[in-house]
């Protein structure tokens, strides 16, 4: 009986989804791997914003993310690139937001838990050169429901 239970428990990340943040997986193609998932077609419900495009080389920033018209969902993955190199800027620890390291360093930022959200504040550093960043990202409405949102860009200066 004991060993039926382990396999179950095992399964539970499967059938529930990442209710702790996306996996480190999902670093570059951004898709958690939920099982049954079905990335949405067309315009997403969803968008990731900055204030003005331009922000200080190594100043810290807030972006949000956020439902058109107070659209909830329950889980994100948010990374930001620099050309083809992969990753840039560090992503820091805020309300419903935990950082993930992709190339080393905390460069990408995923939920703390599986509650409702209508908005998110990321708060992200810049890297301390001149570059522009490419902010992705992903919604989970539910573990089988994921938007893939319109990239943002972002110069440093």
């Amino acid at each position: 009986m004991l060993r039926y239970s382990l396999i179950l428990v095992g399964f539970l990340p499967l059938v529930l989804g990442y209710s702790n943040g996306g996996p480190g997986s999902a670093c570059g193609n951004l898709l958690p791997q939920h099982h049954g998932m079905t990335v949405q077609r067309g315009t997403s419900l969803f968008s990731i914003t900055l204030p003005g495009n331009t922000v200080q080389r190594g100043s810290e920033t807030q972006l949000f993310l956020q439902g058109a018209g107070g659209e909830t969902f329950k889980g994100f993955f948010v990374q930001g690139f620099e050309g083809t190199d992969g990753s840039s800027g560090v992503f820091q620890p805020s309300r419903n937001v935990q950082p993930r390291s992709c190339t080393g360093t905390e460069n990408a930022a995923t939920h703390t838990s599986p509650s409702e959200k209508s908005k998110v504040t990321l708060l992200w550093t810049a890297p301390n050169y001149a570059t522009t960043v490419e902010f992705k990202s992903t919604v989970a409405v539910d573990k089988t429901t994921i938007h893939t949102n319109k990239p943002l860009s972002v110069n440093v200066v």
